[in-house]
């Protein structure tokens, strides 16, 4: 009894932790996301008349009247939202007079406040606000970040080798430190990673190298490689064979030393406890429907957590310690440059998902529930300040591109229309505007339905499993 009792409070505090970051977390983009349209909208002129701080009954606020935005303050801290005042049809400005009980027609005064009345370019901006304020909240906490606190960097030690590879047949040993590259001193593994993986065709490059307190001089050059990762999604790039791992879960290991251990973890998880502080030959899917094999350098003085079934780490080998985490400070312009990359990445990476996911060519979620990005926030969260910030950023991103998608009720949907405005030179009908927008609240529900049903049948799944 005592057991269940402390599963069940530990269970309790895990879903109040996962609520209460995923509620701070959405309160903070899309706040941000709504003072995006606020502050256009005031530029132009348009009266907001409330900005609301979650949603539902007001609990307390302050301001409005005489133009004023009423500041509220509401029951569910999901996020928020603003209205602005005069977002009707401009050839019938008729809005609903809560005072009297009865609708009225907008006075030429108010249609100067109005957002109806306002140039399609001003409506666009307005509309467009929300999600560039979350674009750039993604790039001024990357920014700030790797300028200040440094970004999170691969040391320049190396773990493991893919056998076969051009690092592998070049003579480069796990445990090796690299100091310079074509005479060049390098910082961190990825400035390896930065010009062999996207340098095509490969070109030869001398790397200085300590091994065992000798300098060692080893010159390769990086193979192009074109293959399906896990997720479905093709890929191409230069490949050294060179690789720096955190850790490794037993139950994606595939084989040691050529023993097959695939769907076996407790097989896994016997044999590399013999096997530690030495080279040992592992195979892991890292790309769909094919086995890899790698030689991997696994220290005893970091893995003492397999001896305790309780421990987080317990399902998984590490290859380096998890406190020890290495961050370069980057100087503001390549900050800058690396801010951008890294925007255009996750952007490029997700629609290269969303490309092979509806043709069915991946088993991999688009999608997440409340409790599938709960769950990924208070992760993130208990994992250190920087990897909630960083998390932030992404999770802004990830508003601003759904936001902009073209279903009528977010601001992608509205934009379509404002578009079509700009072209044909007079708006949309609002009855086709209902009609689209329903129709969009029904798309959007379905999404989320499937999403929230998807991460139950995923949380019953795992449940099972144990």
């Amino acid at each position: 009894m005592d057991t269940l009792l402390l599963l069940g409070e530990n269970a309790a505090e895990n879903m109040f932790f996962f609520g209460f970051m995923f509620v701070v977390t959405l309160a903070i983009v899309i706040i941000v996301h709504e003072f995006g349209h606020y502050w256009a909208a005031r530029r132009c002129g348009v009266h907001v008349e409330q900005f609301a701080f979650g949603f539902g009954k007001e609990l307390f606020g302050f301001g409005s009247g005489d133009l004023k935005t009423r500041w509220s303050f509401c029951l569910f801290p999901f996020g928020g939202y603003v209205k602005l005042f005069g977002d009707v049809d401009r050839n019938n400005p008729v809005v609903w007079d809560s005072d009297n009980d009865c609708t009225r027609t907008l006075t030429e005064e108010e249609l100067k406040h109005a957002f109806c009345t306002k140039s399609v370019w001003q409506r666009i901006f307005i509309i467009a606000a929300g999600p560039s304020i979350n674009f750039l909240l993604t790039f001024l906490i990357f920014f700030l970040v790797f300028a200040t606190y440094g970004q999170l960097s691969k040391p320049l030690i190396i773990n493991g080798l893919a056998v076969d590879s051009p690092a592998y047949d070049a003579g480069i040993k796990t445990g090796d430190v690299f100091i310079e590259m074509d005479g060049r001193k390098i910082r961190r593994l990825e400035d390896v990673y930065d010009l062999t993986w996207y340098e095509l065709p490969p070109q030869p490059h001398e790397y200085m190298i300590l091994r065992d307190d000798q300098v060692v001089n080893i010159g390769f050059t990086a193979r192009h490689i074109e293959y399906i990762n896990k997720k479905g999604v093709p890929k191409s790039h230069g490949q050294t064979g060179m690789i720096r791992l955190n850790a490794i879960k037993f139950e994606d290991i595939v084989s040691v030393e050529g023993v097959p251990t695939e769907d076996q973890p407790g097989k896994a998880r016997e044999l590399l406890l013999k096997s530690m502080n030495r080279d040992i030959l592992v195979g892991l899917p890292f790309k769909k429907e094919r086995v890899d094999d790698y030689v991997l350098h696994i220290p005893s003085a970091v893995n003492d957590h397999l001896s305790d079934p309780d421990h987080e780490y317990y399902d998984r080998v590490l290859l380096s310690d998890p406190d020890n985490q290495y961050f370069l400070r980057l100087g503001p312009v390549e900050a800058f440059g690396r801010s951008l990359f890294l925007i255009q990445k996750i952007m490029v990476d997700g629609y290269k998902l969303i490309s092979v996911a509806h043709k069915g060519l991946t088993d991999e979620p688009l999608i997440g529930g409340i409790g599938k990005i709960s769950q990924q926030t208070a992760r993130a969260a208990k994992a250190g300040i920087y990897n909630y910030i960083m998390f932030v950023a992404g999770f802004s991103l990830m508003i601003a591109v759904m936001n902009l998608l073209p279903i009528p009720v977010l601001d992608g949907g509205y934009l379509i229309f404002l578009a079509y405005e700009v072209i044909r030179g007079k708006p949309v009908s609002m009855r086709v505007q209902n009609i689209a927008m329903i129709i969009g609240l029904v798309i959007l529900g379905g999404i989320m339905i499937i999403a929230n049903v998807s991460d139950l049948i995923s949380m019953l799944s795992d449940i099972n499993s144990k």
